[in-house]
């Protein structure tokens, strides 16, 4: 490799562990039952999507369905 490679520069994040990791638990289960998205979610605590998602599963809550057009017609529309 040559010293002309441009590195990949990654943001090395500490694990997430005991009151700091609860504090962030809830305020995402509380954000994500007011109504954001996982995606808006970890955007705004600065964390991956599957941080934000498993820290909801920790705390219990109910993931939304995915949402978006459906590619079928309803009965009713038929």
């Amino acid at each position: 490799m040559s010293s002309n490679t441009p590195r990949i520069e990654t943001k090395y994040r500490p694990r997430l562990k005991d009151k700091e990791r609860s504090r962030k638990r809830r305020d995402l289960a509380e954000a994500y039952r007011a109504g954001a998205s996982i995606r808006a979610l970890a955007t705004w605590m600065d964390m991956s999507y599957g941080t934000a998602r498993t820290l909801l599963l920790e705390a219990n809550v109910k993931l939304r369905g995915r949402g978006g057009a459906r590619t079928t017609p309803k009965a009713a529309d038929q």
